[in-house]
This record gives C-alpha cells, structure tokens and sequence, in this order.
C-alpha cells in the first residue's frame, strides 16, 4: 500500500507534454489536419499547446485567454511551397474594453489576447481591412493584447484602417492600430514584437499604454502614409507610464506634399513618439524617414536616445523634446543620432522654431540632459537647446545655425536667410 501510494504521488508530480494540433482549410493538401477552423482548434486547446496553421485563408476572429502558440506553416499546394496564412475576418465585432486605451472606448481586433501570459503570434498574416467600422464607437488593432505577456514575431499586420474616426476632443488618438498593447491591471506585462511587417493602418504601427507594460518593439518595418491619412500617425507610440525599448526598426511615414506648413502639422506624422512613459525607455538604431517629426518626446525620465537615423523631415524637427506631458523630460541621453535633411529652412523655420536636427522647448520640465556626437547636416540649425541641458559634442553641416540658444529667442528664431 505505502509502495502504490507512492507511485500515485509521484506520476501526479510529472508534468503532461504540450500537444499541437494543426489547422488546416479542406482541399489545401495540408496532411493530418485535425481542425479546419482556428477557433475551434484554440478552444480545445489547453495552456502551453502549439496551433499549427497551414496555408489558407480563414475568415476568422480569435479571442486567446490562455498560453497558446499560433504558428504559421509551409505546405505544398498543387506541386508548389505556401508560406502564407492569411487571417481575415469578414467584419468586426467583439468588443473588449480597455480602460487603458486612450479614449477609453472598446477594442476590436483580429486577434484579441486577453488576461493571458505566454502567448506567441507568428508567421501570419493578419488583415483588418473587411472591419467596416464607422466612426469612433470601436476602435480597430490587427492584434491587442490587454493585461497579456508574450511574443509577436515574424507577422505582416495589415488593413487597421478607419478613416472615419479622426481625433476629435473626445477620441484624441483615433482608431486604427497595427497592434495595440495595454493594461490596467495592478501587475507587470512583458510584449516582443519583431521582425513584423505592419502597414496601411490610419493611426499607429505600434501602440503601447499603461503602467507595468514593458514592450519592445524591434526589427520591424513599419509603413505609415503621413498627412494623407487625415489624422495624426505615429509609426510607434508609448505612453503613460509603459516602458519601451524601440530598436533597428525602419519607420516610414509621409511628407507634406501640397499642404501648408501649418495644415501639414495639423495632420502630422511622427516616426516615434513617447509621451509620459515610464523610467528607462529607450530608442536606438532605428531609421525613420519621411515623416513632420522623427522623434517627439513629450515626458520621460533616464531616458536613452541613441543612434538612430533621421532622414526627410519636413515642417517640424528630426528630436523634438518637451517635458510637458509628464512635467519632465530628465536625466535623459540623447546621443550619436544622424540626422538629414529637416526643412524646408523658410521664414516658417524661424517664426514657428521648426526646421532643426534636435530642438528643446524651455519653461516646459526639461532639465538635466545631455545632447552629445549627434551629426545634423542640411537643416536650419542643428540643436536649440535650453540651458538647462548639457550639449556636449556634435557635428553640424550645411546648417544655416549650428547651435542655437533657445532661451535667447522665445518667441522667433532668427531669420532663415543667408547673412
């Protein structure tokens, strides 16, 4: 008896394996499929399974709220290999909420990942075009994770478009994301998202929120379309109180085009954008171009702005830094950033205090840091800097002013004009 009691004690103590099941459509040649739906097979499933996907186009709309991997698959289909899984649904209609969200209006996704910690998304192709949302009652992700830990890699998301809800006072941020991450659980959440793929959305590539998420968000390409999209776009946005590390993606947006300088800026796009994040976030070696601002930082606190490539920015500036958001921006680096040509160096460079490589905004929290071996050639000038802050080092080319001394000009710059 004491020998069996034994047994039965220590089989209970070993772990069971992870199964996968495999999804695949009928008549693609995807052997051995057991399910034909996703839903279906993510339903069975139990914690810590894989979700094999062959090929195929599956008018789907997932909600995951356990650890689960989903993975894309090659198969041969009529004598040739298909890497493509397509996940598009025919509308939109869950709904979370997410006290989070900027608006605080419900979210509604292809893939929902809610409450859930261990959750792996790749090799898929995610399309949110067919949402057919109007205005600003949902507001519209390729892929949400809310309160929920894991990996996205290795995806194309797409089609997160609603151009039908603009910013207004109520919906500041619009709708529209590639992938949105948030939380307001009193816990701490960890999100990698690379090496995606993540276009035609209408408000951000990437957007992260709340306090105790920590993202980062790296080797990705991220393609916007700038004024053109009729609201502000952000190609990566992290704000109150999210932490994130923003490496070796290559950002694109949009350039004004025919608009005026100060229409473009009322519809501007931003490479990265950080407003009231939490200690230690960071950017570095990423490449953004074409956009009215490379880098907007609006409150943050340590820091790290490094190495990144800025190139084409017109109406704004390639670093724009402010403390306003949080009533800070300190104990900052911002350092061997390469910056290219900000302009156009007009009469709205030097009225508006635009046009240059990296500017700071005196009288809004912005104390303590150091700028340092950044290089600006063909802009307006190359830092206006607060004398709060240390500028170091840098090499300035073919800019009309190399540095320029904020505090000294409060209400214009001086004139954008050869001497």
């Amino acid at each position: 008896m004491k020998r069996l009691a034994y047994a039965v004690l220590f089989s209970a103590a070993i772990p069971l394996a992870a199964a996968t099941l495999k999804v695949g459509r009928p008549n693609t040649g995807c052997n051995q499929a057991q399910y034909t739906a996703i839903g279906d097979a993510v339903k069975a499933a139990s914690a810590g399974d894989l979700i094999e996907i062959c090929p195929g186009l599956y008018q789907e709309q997932l909600t995951i709220t356990k650890p689960l991997t989903l993975a894309g698959l090659q198969t041969e289909i009529s004598g040739q290999l298909v890497n493509r899984v397509v996940i598009q649904p025919s509308s939109l209609a869950t709904t979370v909420v997410s006290d989070g969200a900027v608006s605080g209006a419900p979210v509604t996704a292809v893939i929902s990942v809610i409450g859930a910690n261990g959750v792996s998304i790749q090799n898929l192709a995610i399309d949110a075009s067919q949402n057919h949302i109007n205005g600003c009652a949902l507001l519209v992700a390729g892929i949400y994770f809310h309160n929920s830990s894991g990996q996205i890699r290795n995806n194309a998301v797409f089609g997160a478009d609603v151009p039908s809800c603009a910013p207004t006072k109520a919906v500041q941020n619009g709708s529209g994301f590639g992938i949105e991450i948030d939380a307001d659980a009193n816990s701490t959440f960890s999100v990698l998202v690379d090496r995606n793929s993540i276009h035609d959305f209408s408000k951000e590539g990437v957007l992260v929120l709340g306090t105790g998420v920590t993202a980062t968000i790296s080797n990705n390409t991220i393609s916007g379309v700038g004024p053109s999209a009729r609201a502000f776009q952000f190609g990566v946005f992290i704000l109150n109180g999210a932490v994130g590390h923003v490496r070796n993606n290559a950002i694109t947006e949009g350039l004004c085009g025919v608009l005026s300088a100060s229409s473009c800026l009322a519809l501007r796009s931003e490479g990265v954008v950080l407003k009231a994040v939490g200690d230690g976030t960071t950017v570095d070696g990423n490449t953004i171009v074409n956009a009215q601002y490379g880098i907007f930082i609006n409150g943050a606190n340590l820091a790290r702005i490094a190495n990144n490539q800025i190139r084409n920015i017109d109406a704004g500036n390639g670093i724009d830094i402010q403390g306003t958001a949080s009533g800070a921006f300190a104990n900052s680096l911002v350092a061997g950033n390469m910056i290219f040509h900000v302009g156009p160096i007009d009469q709205n460079a030097s009225l508006n205090q635009r046009g240059c490589g990296i500017e700071e905004y005196a009288g809004t929290g912005v104390s303590g840091n150091t700028i340092v071996n950044n290089t600006v050639s063909d802009a307006f000038c190359g830092v206006a800097a607060v004398e709060a802050d240390f500028v170091v080092s840098g090499t300035y080319t073919n800019t009309l002013y190399p540095l320029l001394d904020a505090d000294l000009y409060p209400i214009t710059f001086p004139p954008a004009t050869e001497p």
